[in-house]
């Protein structure tokens, strides 16, 4: 296949329009929600939450899905800054550069991942699921017009690709992977891309540094105790958000993106040890009995108990 062949295929706006055209409104409308489902914000609540409110004795599956999810940032933005492909014309006012697909990616990455560690139903189960979540963002991207087929082909096969690595790897271990996303992000950044790399740089070094003190500690927390912790800790991350989006093009920027975003990750790593000391808060407590919390895992019980009273 020519390279002319492969550019009228796949990075084509002729091959957007034919799909797109294809579509009734209700369709793309329906592909406009679901490419949420690939936001890097939405990943990172859901690896976040999961992290926090799991089982202790997976804790460090669930951190393999974060570094997994991590790694993916740093290929994706890296790539992003260094081909500088632009969007397609339909993308309009849509930021950011076009190849390769950071949702495919970063959801070829995460779910995929996920169904490799988790132990809810069969394996087969979780992959034909994680799968169809995969394929339907992927495919989202193309129908809403913010990339070519190409840029979404290469997403997920590189976010898979990575993922077979990482979780059949003999090493593969948070620490690790959380050193590669670092290593990959400070490379990318040397090379001139500026997509997303000292989010990426920090979060993986705030990661690394954390997950060493860690690792090796059992807490106990109680649900409502990390959710109040985590409460806490918010202001910070908006303080973090309105720096970049006041000075943007300050001087310190880079240097602070990475040092707050290296903390913000370490304390995600580290709020179930910290909460633990305060399972004992009065209004910790009061929370407790209110929420469908047994431990620090959610119970499916009191929330099914709660729906059949309603």
């Amino acid at each position: 296949m020519t390279t002319s062949t492969v550019n009228d295929i796949f990075f084509d706006e002729s091959t957007n329009e034919a799909i797109r055209e294809g579509l009734p409104p209700a369709v793309i409308t329906f592909f406009e929600y679901v490419t949420h489902l690939g936001d890097g914000a939405v990943l990172i609540v859901f690896a976040t939450l999961l992290y926090w409110f799991g089982a202790e004795s997976r804790r460090e599956q669930r951190a393999l899905v974060i570094a997994i999810g991590l790694g993916a940032l740093a290929i994706s933005a890296g790539m992003k800054g260094i081909f500088l492909r632009p969007r397609p014309e339909l993308a309009g006012d849509y930021g950011g550069y076009s190849f390769p697909s950071a949702h495919a990616m970063g959801a070829a990455a995460f779910y995929a991942a996920l169904a490799a560690v988790a132990d809810t139903g069969t394996r087969l189960q979780r992959y034909v699921v994680a799968a169809m979540i995969i394929t339907v963002i992927a495919v989202s991207r193309v129908v809403i017009g913010v990339h070519f087929v190409g840029d979404v082909v290469v997403g997920v096969g590189i976010g898979l690709l990575f993922v077979g690595l990482v979780v059949y790897g003999e090493t593969a271990t948070p620490a690790a992977i959380f050193a590669t996303a670092g290593a990959i992000a400070i490379v990318a950044f040397a090379l001139g891309s500026r997509e997303f790399t000292t989010l990426t740089i920090g979060a993986a070094l705030g990661a690394a540094v954390a997950w060493q003190y860690v690792k090796s500690r059992s807490a106990k927390p109680r649900g409502a105790a990390i959710l109040l912790l985590a409460y806490l800790c918010l202001p910070v991350i908006l303080a973090l958000r309105a720096v970049s989006a006041f000075w943007p093009n300050h001087a310190l920027l880079a240097g602070i993106e990475i040092v707050g975003y290296a903390a913000v990750t370490a304390a995600v790593l580290v709020v179930p040890i910290v909460a633990e000391q305060m399972n004992d808060w009065p209004p910790v407590e009061w929370l407790q009995t209110r929420l469908p919390f047994s431990g620090r895992t959610i119970d499916q019980q009191q929330i099914l108990a709660t729906a059949d009273d309603e």
